[in-house]
């Protein structure tokens, strides 16, 4: 009986002491637990800056939207501040989120790069970086877009529909070397087809842009990818009237018209946000230099093929666009 009483305290003992082992690596490991996220939770500050309004539904907007397609998907913390449109305000904007402990500064847009090339080496410990533009130090980082395979795309499609073999392009700035996909993919589908460029030198001239399309309509072309931003909406609603087509820019334009409008270009900029807090994050770091996105990395695509096209020419197309688009 005494050693069945001795066996029983032992037995007591021993589960007390093992008990307690458990306790101690149970309270150790949720302390390494409770470290390891806290380190995750810690948000890198980024600011983004803007030159245009965020209600301008065009790019300005894309900059809000980059900023919620980052916070969904990256421990960040992003402010987005607009109507950043002279140099004095850019310098103003980006010292004073750098003093309240900004890591990475953003600008939407290449006008962004001087100003940014100035105060690089003055705040090695940032990271500035511009949507298009240049860079000249090592924390700084330019990402743009190479749209020559997504624009090629475009050109085979407008060639499909031509009647006058006239087409034409109306963008936003002179970029005809630097942007030849569509011109090549017009060419590629059929030679004989004439190209006609015309420049308006601003993202939201309505006016002039109008004015381009009615020459562009008296020299005979049917066709014409707009490449703007705000007036795209008066060249689509002035088609109409013209019994043009159109190829819409930046975002699917068939709610404008769907009756003239082929396909559109989208430009998904805020996958761009998405590439830079990618690499921000790597293991690599944000790079310095350029660097260039296309249709892969999804910041372009075209939208739905219009009712202008037959089912095989719309499978003709859809076949190139997934050869086109593979991923990396």
């Amino acid at each position: 009986m005494q050693r069945s009483r001795q066996l029983r305290l032992i037995l007591l003992l021993a589960l007390i002491v093992v008990a307690s082992f458990l306790i101690i690596i149970v309270s150790k490991t949720q302390g390494i637990i409770s470290q390891q996220t806290t380190k995750k939770v810690e948000n890198t500050s980024v600011a983004i800056l803007t030159s245009d309004v965020l209600t301008d539904q065009s790019w300005g907007s894309l900059a809000y939207k980059g900023k919620i397609n980052i916070e969904q998907k990256y421990p960040v913390s992003t402010q987005v501040i607009s109507e950043v449109n002279t140099n004095q305000k850019m310098k103003e904007a980006a010292e004073k989120v750098i003093q309240n402990g900004t890591k990475v500064v953003i600008g939407h847009g290449r006008e962004f790069s001087t100003v940014f090339t100035e105060l690089a080496p003055k705040y090695p410990h940032v990271h500035f970086v511009t949507i298009h533009g240049t860079s000249r130090y090592k924390n700084q980082t330019v990402y743009t877009f190479d749209q020559t395979k997504i624009e090629y795309l475009a050109g085979t499609a407008a060639a499909m529909k031509t009647r006058t073999k006239k087409i034409g392009l109306i963008d936003a700035f002179e970029a005809r070397e630097k942007n030849p996909g569509f011109e090549k993919g017009l060419k590629a589908s059929d030679s004989s087809i004439a190209f006609y460029y015309r420049v308006v030198n601003s993202r939201d001239d309505g006016a002039k842009a109008v004015k381009l399309l009615r020459e562009l309509k008296d020299e005979g072309v049917d066709i014409v990818y707009a490449k703007g931003n705000s007036y795209n909406q008066e060249v689509i609603q002035e088609a109409k009237k013209q019994k043009m087509y159109v190829i819409g820019y930046l975002d699917d334009q068939a709610y404008m018209g769907r009756s003239v409008i082929l396909t559109s270009v989208i430009n998904d900029v805020p996958q761009a946000y998405n590439a830079i807090m990618k690499d921000y994050f790597s293991k690599k770091g944000l790079r310095s230099g350029e660097v260039k996105l296309d249709a892969r990395d999804g910041v372009y695509k075209l939208a739905p093929f219009g009712p202008r096209y037959s089912k095989q020419e719309k499978q003709i197309l859809y076949s190139k666009v997934r050869m086109s688009t593979q991923p990396k």
